[in-house]
C-alpha cells in the first residue's frame, strides 16, 4: 500500500540537518556519476550500478538522507543474484517523473518554481548549480536508454 497521497512532490533540502546537507549532495553526485545504466518505468526510473565494494551502502546512505528532502518517493534496492549489478529505484505516486525531469533537466528553473527548497542557504544553491552538468548527464543515459 502506498502513503503518497497529500506528500507534496517538492525537494525540501531544509529537512536534511544543516551538517548533512553538502556532505548528501557531493555523496549523491558522486553516487550518481557510477549509473551504468537508467530505464524509465511507468512511475518513476531505475538506476544500474556495478556491484562493487561499499556500493550497497553507499545507496543505503543516500536513500536515508533523501528520504528526509523528498519524502514522495518510494526507494527501492536491489541487489541481483551472482555477483550481478545493484539497482536504485525511485518511484512514486502521479508527478514524480515529471519533477525528475525538471529536476535533473533544469535546476535553475526548479528552484524558481520552487520545486528545491534550499533554507535560503547559498552554499547549497551554489553546490546544485555546480552538479547540474552531472545530472544533466545522468538524464541523456536515461533519455538513450528510455
Amino acid at each position: 500500500m502506498s502513503n503518497q497521497q497529500g506528500i507534496p512532490i517538492a525537494c525540501d533540502l531544509a529537512a536534511i540537518p544543516a551538517e548533512l546537507r553538502e556532505k548528501h549532495m557531493s555523496e549523491g553526485i558522486r553516487i550518481f556519476e557510477k549509473t551504468q545504466e537508467v530505464r524509465e518505468l511507468p512511475d518513476g526510473y531505475v538506476f544500474q550500478f556495478a556491484n562493487e565494494p561499499g556500493m550497497v551502502l553507499a545507496l543505503a546512505n543516500f536513500v536515508e538522507v533523501e528520504r528526509l528532502c523528498c519524502p514522495f518517493y518510494t526507494f527501492a534496492i536491489e541487489a541481483e543474484a551472482g555477483g550481478g549489478p545493484l539497482w536504485l529505484r525511485l518511484t512514486g505516486g502521479e508527478g514524480v517523473k515529471e519533477f525528475a525531469q525538471v529536476i535533473v533537466g533544469d535546476l535553475s528553473e526548479a528552484l524558481r518554481k520552487k520545486l528545491i527548497n534550499t533554507g535560503a542557504d547559498s552554499r547549497l544553491e551554489e553546490s546544485l548549480a555546480e552538479s547540474a552538468a552531472t545530472l544533466a548527464e545522468i538524464w541523456d543515459k536515461a533519455a538513450k536508454a528510455g
